[in-house]
């Protein structure tokens, strides 16, 4: 069988970079920067895009530096050429209980990667959507059958990388405890 147009999604751990400092660093942050995200419909998640861009921030640098070395090996096995990184954005993304984050895209970049850097396994899950038009013909749902999948969602897991490609649609149900879940997110270009 060929498997035409995939969409991959890689998930990778950080075992070498320590975060335990830039939890602090971005609820500091959230209380001196901006809101972000004026144009989102969830308005109660606190996010810095667009107003604190964390890959220019110093605070972040190992972090960052770990991040565009796994996103570089992503782009290298999909056949992309090389990255620009000084257009990366980043910024980060505070979730309290009932926030959510709505399907959306970041089609004007190339890829996109979430960094859970505070969250458990009871924290709102990310959600992405199959690319494929709907067809009413599709066979039912299958767990073990990945041609059945319309979406799939991943458990959030501190110090976990999500990449993917910026096309692919994704959101964030809502948060159900009263945990603040905390991601970090990145666009790259060509």
């Amino acid at each position: 069988m060929i498997n035409l147009f995939p969409t991959p999604l890689n998930i990778v751990e950080n075992n070498s970079v320590d975060t335990k400092d830039l939890v602090d660093h971005c609820i500091n942050l959230s209380k001196q920067v901006e809101r972000g995200g004026k144009h989102w419909l969830s308005k109660n998640v606190f996010n810095s895009s667009y107003t604190h861009n964390i890959y220019k921030d110093s605070k972040f640098k190992d972090l960052n530096n770990w991040i565009a070395k796994e996103v570089n090996l992503f782009a290298n096995a999909l056949g992309f050429k090389k990255l620009n990184l000084d257009k990366t954005n980043g910024w980060f993304n505070l979730y309290n209980k009932k926030d959510y984050q709505e399907w959306h895209n970041h089609n004007f970049a190339l890829i996109s990667v979430i960094y859970y850097l505070k969250a458990n396994s009871n924290s709102a899950k990310t959600h992405f959507k199959s690319p494929l038009p709907d067809n009413p013909n599709t066979p039912d749902f299958n767990p073990s059958n990945i041609y059945t999948w319309k979406t799939y969602f991943i458990e959030p897991k501190q110090d976990t990388l999500v990449i993917f490609k910026s096309d692919l649609d994704h959101s964030v149900e809502a948060q159900k405890e009263d945990l603040t879940r905390i991601t970090l997110a990145y666009n790259f270009y060509d």
